[in-house]
């Protein structure tokens, strides 16, 4: 099964290109996460706005699921702006995006006992790399700005789910899967505790269910379910993924927009990300 460790707390950090530490680095400054290093200098108004290299480290264990035949990740849900990932001194992986999660398996390179973890981030203005090439105005944070942590998966497991509602009755699902030889795919539609249905499919391609009887989802009245998808192998359940859904279509014409067949009026909102958690789905486990 799935296991998410989270590993925001007592990272090391300095302002400066100090170079790959090649140990623990104990004089650096202490931060946990989420953390910027223009909290202060982007807003004071004397100029100061830092735009260039720092180093970010962290010590965690392995745990021991992987180490016997499972699988680890680091997840990273923003690093503005351009991110490199070492472990161990390995060089895994160069993120170019501010604004976009990632991911980087590390199972090869971690070893029993402590692990260290380093990540460069470059905020320099680059034209390749978003949101820079154009004229912004909004302030471009720098560093670990949203959570980290360890997901632990078996050998076959859930990658991600796409869904989507073609119609007011019905629900396409198309997993992407690991390891799924041998598996089979169990669905259920649950509306809170309730369980609408319950169905298997062999593993490939896209899985279209009928769904008689549920509600739109409208403005006035946001109905959502739970598609809960699980991964199995001779009983066993190997992964569990669960996605909020609203039966709902969308369309747009020339005289407008269209929600479930009906003219519907938008109103638009010029939001930047500066929030925690807007626009991503954040793991239970770290909401407490």
């Amino acid at each position: 099964m799935r296991n998410i460790i989270n590993i925001n707390d007592n990272w090391k950090f300095i302002r400066e290109d100090a170079g790959l530490p090649a140990e623990y680095p104990g004089m650096w400054q202490t931060v946990d996460l989420p953390h910027t290093w223009n909290a202060v200098d982007g807003n004071d108004g004397n100029g100061s706005y830092y735009r260039g290299k720092c180093w970010y480290a962290k010590t965690f264990p392995t745990p021991a699921q992987p180490l016997a035949g499972g699988r680890v990740f680091v997840e990273f849900l923003g690093a503005n702006s351009e991110a490199t990932v070492y472990l161990n001194g390995q060089e895994l992986i160069t993120h170019r995006c501010g604004y976009t999660a990632f991911r980087v398996e590390i199972t090869e390179f971690a070893k029993s006992g402590e692990n260290l973890l380093a990540v460069k981030l470059d905020t320099t203005e680059n034209p390749e790399v978003p949101p820079f090439g154009f004229v912004i105005d909004y302030l471009t944070y720098g560093g670990l700005y949203r959570e980290v942590w360890l997901d632990i998966r078996e050998q076959s497991y859930i990658q991600d789910l796409y869904i989507t509602t073609p119609d007011l009755n019905t629900l396409k699902i198309r997993p992407s899967l690991v390891g799924a030889k041998n598996c089979l795919v169990l669905v259920e539609l649950l509306k809170g505790e309730r369980q609408l249905l319950r169905k298997a499919f062999t593993p490939g391609g896209v899985i279209t269910i009928p769904c008689p009887g549920v509600k739109p989802w409208e403005p006035e009245h946001p109905v959502l379910y739970t598609c809960r998808v699980s991964l199995l192998k001779i009983g066993q359940v190997l992964d569990v993924r669960e996605v909020k859904v609203g039966f709902r279509t969308v369309e747009f014409k020339a005289d407008g927009f269209y929600l479930n067949g009906k003219k519907t009026f938008l109103r638009g909102l010029n939001r930047h990300q500066s929030f925690p958690y807007v626009g991503y789905a954040v793991p239970e486990q770290l909401q407490r």
